[in-house]
């Protein structure tokens, strides 16, 4: 019997992404994904009006940013993934970002870049 292994296709965003060396992550209170996404391809500014997770919160459901960046932060790349017991079950597609951007969000987290 020959098992045929389902073929995945990226993106070229997701492609040029995932080659990037360094990520973050960073995780937001759960929104509906698609309304986020359909805000995200009008205006990837959506991002900074979501609210990060409460460290001392239950994170059962959660929203996971990952951002994907190169040494210099001159090219930098984000998708938002739907988290639900630890397993992404929905993810927006990967959005071409810049360093400004990125610095905004994970001010939020009190992280400096």
């Amino acid at each position: 019997m020959l098992f045929f292994k389902k073929k995945i296709f990226k993106s070229e965003e997701q492609k040029a992404a995932e080659a990037l060396p360094k990520t973050k992550k960073v995780q937001y209170v759960t929104v509906d994904l698609k309304e986020l996404k359909q805000k995200l391809d009008e205006n990837k500014e959506e991002l900074l009006k979501l609210e990060p997770v409460n460290y001392y919160a239950s994170k059962d459901t959660f929203l996971q940013c990952t951002f994907y960046y190169n040494q210099d932060y001159s090219t930098v790349y984000f998708n938002v993934e739907y988290f639900s017991g630890d397993v992404a079950t929905l993810t927006t597609p990967y959005y071409k970002a810049d360093y400004e951007l990125m610095k905004k969000a994970l001010r939020y987290f009190g992280q400096q870049i």
